[in-house]
């Protein structure tokens, strides 16, 4: 999970210029995330590890810090 929790990070530094990030920082209080840049990222998370993230597991806890979404990433390659 490690590697997906990565590149995670990266796509958020490139995107946001977001230093600093730790995989348990809060992405919605800390401002990284909003509407727009949510359909981005589900986007960026299907083409890059190959999933369907299905519209019910688009939730603020399931993209509330990066470990979270790294969680995501994994229930989606393994249900």
């Amino acid at each position: 999970m490690a590697m997906i929790e990565s590149k995670i990070k990266d796509f958020f530094i490139e995107k946001r210029r977001a230093t600093g990030l730790e995989n348990d920082t809060d992405l919605f209080k800390g401002g990284y995330i909003d509407s727009l840049f949510a359909f981005e990222m589900v986007v960026y998370l299907e083409e890059t590890f190959g999933v369907r993230i299905p519209d019910k597991a688009i939730t603020e806890d399931n993209f509330r810090t990066i470990g979270a979404i790294a969680a995501l990433i994994e229930a989606q390659r393994h249900g």
